[in-house]
């Protein structure tokens, strides 16, 4: 979809912002068109929040920024990444394999495991690779579901991304309490876009070009985060003046 007088429209724009979980300060402020990939700007923005001074101990995000990369920007500024795992990046059916990192093998929901690895390179794409598994060829011509599960084939073989082993670890422990716990935090930043889009105007565009509505977006950031600020520091005062204080010096001659 392209429009005659702004150039940069497309269905609509973007803004990516980050926000500090507790406080609820956007720290930083991206604008892009339409056709923008959500988390592109990751590696930017995390510089941006530290140059700020401030220090990032855990990132949180949607399944959305699941990707390779963003978790090596995350992980280089030694930071935990709090993400769910993107179905679109990671395809094992976990009901029906499983994985052991220690002697990197697969085991099948039938108790077989692989017994050999190969690395491959994609016909269609030379930089992708992948890797085959291959399950020991004796068990899956014993095993009862042996048709439904190889097909033609003699064995099992199982195509993964060089990154999957990696990502299945994640998926583990995204099944545990302490992650589901932590992820609860990221609510916060649903609460502040809703209040851009509602109270601030970011709901619609106000002019033309992706300039126009980049300032219109750093603008509504700003408004929020004053009165994010104001409400800070009052509810700081009035517990302070709500409490007596009682002083003590001491004098020398």
């Amino acid at each position: 979809m392209r429009s005659l007088i702004d150039e940069d429209a497309r269905v609509g724009y973007k803004t990516e912002f980050a926000m500090t979980t507790d406080e609820r300060i956007i720290t930083c402020v991206r604008t892009a068109n339409g056709a923008y990939t959500d988390g592109n700007h990751t590696k930017e923005m995390l510089e941006q929040t530290k140059k700020a001074g401030i220090r990032i101990d855990e990132v949180y995000a949607d399944k959305a920024y699941f990707r390779k990369p963003i978790l090596d920007d995350i992980k280089e500024i030694n930071a935990k990444a709090y993400i769910p795992v993107s179905e679109s990046v990671y395809r094992i059916d976990e009901s029906e394999f499983t994985y052991n990192k220690d002697c990197d093998q697969w085991q099948c929901s039938q108790g077989n495991i692989t017994e050999k690895k190969r690395h491959f390179k994609s016909k269609k794409d030379k930089k992708e690779t992948y890797n085959k598994y291959y399950f020991e060829i004796n068990q899956c011509k014993a095993c009862p579901i042996h048709d439904k599960c190889c097909k033609k084939s003699s064995r099992k073989i199982l195509n993964v991304g060089l990154n999957t082993p990696e990502f299945y670890e994640i998926s583990q422990y995204q099944k545990t309490q302490e992650f589901k716990e932590k992820y609860k935090k990221r609510a916060s930043i649903e609460g502040k876009n809703a209040e851009l889009k509602r109270f601030h105007g970011l709901y619609r565009a106000r002019g033309y070009g992706l300039l126009s509505v980049s300032i219109q977006s750093k603008l509504a950031a700003i408004a929020v985060n004053i009165k994010r600020i104001a409400a800070i520091v009052s509810s700081f005062l009035f517990c302070f003046l709500k409490k007596p204080i009682f002083s003590k010096a001491s004098f020398g001659f």
